[in-house]
């Protein structure tokens, strides 16, 4: 499992069971605080095992737990309560549950074992879940979610009818020491599992969606729609299930972002792949090469566009409300059609926290743009945010924004930053983040990144300049030549200042 710094909390939620904020749940799977949420460090979203084969008898400890192997599986119902079980040993401890399944049926396997306060607590077992088939064979696997945490959440859809097993591992056993934070700090070996099957016939709520053919052309998309919180405050995840039926498959669908409730600074409209095809992953055979979409007033150019398999989300500011409609289409690479084409996207409608609000001043270092929008995180650390555009109307349009130094940071603290524009859907191109002395001058290459369309801009970990200019950091982004057949040129950028350690 990969890991970096604390900057801040992206959350899609899940299905009529996560609020968009940070956190998530310590009720146990099916509890009615739900399981989503997100929060603290990101990790990889797909395991880095190479093997397909499982083992089918387990290292449990000394006694065992009676479900240390594929023969001595824990019988698990489909849509039942939660199976509340430990693992112990926590770093070698390998737990099967058997179900019985259809063909085609959409499952949702959801644990739980962090805590709602920190849903990255090392303290409490990193999960691991993967499916096998009848014989033990994995066909698919989750480490950690998209939507960031240490729970596993694995969305699939079975392959065949008859009889599966879900194995569940602390992340060492699955995927070896060197993989994972050290299993040595685990307090508590408590964990829940639960399945839950996603059926839009059945389904009762606006957040999950089916593909329905034919669905190939603009006038032909299907409408995506949107089901409220509890409390009003925003909307749950939208699962999108789809399917290539054929090997020129597009698939075409519509949204309208709802105007309420109000954002001071605008919307974004996220686009995510729920995992990667194959068995470290969703299980699927099948890849999405190509999300684009179109303002539906015109279809000329795309308005953003990303390649899922390069690890790309969409993620850009939209506009809302009854006039505001959009179209996405969803294709695939070339080639034969698969045993198991499907596809999970994970769609939303995410509030903008701070916008950039000084672009004719801002182009320079020594008018930068203050007041970002902040917040605090543990240990005194500080989160700034900002979403902006470089103007084409501004030639080169270079953004800089002033970072104040928190209260208190000494030299034992730590810099990061991530920002997203290619990957996130965005025209522009070659973008990059220089962080600078608060005077505008350089720090160092250590203290600059370039994203591509294969590899994101992170700046991880780097030292706080000792005394900086004007007890601030500047940030400064750019870019090279934009994409001529994708109009947005918006970006994002959090950017943490992390207290060192005690």
């Amino acid at each position: 499992m990969r890991s970096i710094y604390v900057l801040g909390c992206f959350v899609l939620g899940t299905i009529a069971a996560a609020a968009a904020g940070c956190g998530g749940d310590d009720e146990g799977v099916g509890g009615e605080s739900g399981t989503g949420g997100a929060g603290g460090a990101t990790s990889s979203t797909t395991s880095s095992s190479t093997s397909n084969s499982v083992t089918t008898t387990g290292a449990g400890g000394e006694e065992g737990d009676g479900n240390d192997s594929i023969e001595t599986a824990e019988s698990i119902e489909i849509d039942a309560d939660a199976v509340q079980e430990t693992l112990d040993p926590v770093d070698a401890d390998q737990d099967f549950y058997r179900f019985t399944g259809t063909k085609g049926q959409v499952l949702y396997v959801l644990t739980d074992a962090k805590p709602e306060a920190d849903e990255n607590d090392p303290r409490y077992p990193d999960l691991v879940v993967s499916l096998l088939d009848a014989q033990g064979e994995q066909i698919a696997r989750n480490d950690d979610p998209p939507q960031d945490g240490n729970d596993s959440r694995l969305i699939t859809v079975l392959p065949a009818d008859g009889d599966y097993y879900l194995l569940v591992e602390e992340c060492t056993s699955a995927l070896g020491a060197s993989s994972c934070a050290p299993a040595d700090g685990i307090e508590n070996f408590d964990y829940a599992i639960g399945i839950s099957s996603l059926d839009a016939a059945a389904a009762d709520d606006d957040s999950l969606i089916e593909d329905r053919e034919p669905n190939d052309e603009e006038a032909q998309a299907l409408p995506l729609h949107y089901e409220a919180l509890d409390d009003d405050t925003g909307y749950y995840t939208t699962f999108l299930i789809g399917d290539f039926e054929t090997a020129t498959d597009v698939d075409v669908y519509s949204f309208t972002l709802p105007e309420t409730p109000a954002s001071e600074h605008g919307l974004k409209a996220t686009f995510l792949l729920s995992a990667p095809p194959g068995a470290d992953g969703s299980g699927s055979t099948v890849d999405v090469s190509e999300i684009t979409v179109f303002d539906a007033a015109d279809l000329t150019t795309p308005y953003a566009k990303i390649d899922p398999s390069k690890g790309g989300s969409i993620e850009v500011p939209v506009k809302a409300g009854a006039e505001a409609e959009y179209l996405v289409f969803v294709k695939r690479p070339q080639g034969e059609v698969g045993a198991n084409d499907f596809y999970v996207l994970l769609h939303n409608r995410l509030e903008i926290s701070g916008r950039e609000a000084e672009d004719l001043t801002n182009n320079l270092a020594t008018t930068p743009e203050g007041d970002l929008y902040s917040f605090e995180i543990g240990g005194g650390g500080l989160v700034y945010t900002v979403d902006g555009e470089l103007s084409e109307a501004v030639t080169p349009d270079a953004d800089h924004y002033a970072l104040p130094v928190p209260e208190g940071a000494d030299a034992t603290w730590k810099v990061s930053a991530f920002c997203g524009a290619q990957r996130h859907g965005s025209g522009l191109r070659e973008f990059t983040l220089t962080l600078l002395n608060g005077d505008g001058t350089e720090i160092g290459s250590d203290y600059t990144a370039t994203e591509s369309e294969t590899a994101d801009l992170e700046i991880t970990g780097v030292d706080l300049p000792a005394s900086p200019a004007e007890n601030r950091l500047i940030a400064l982004v750019s870019a090279g030549t934009p994409a001529a057949d994708v109009a947005s040129r918006s970006y994002d950028c959090v950017f943490g200042f992390i207290p060192g350690a005690d």
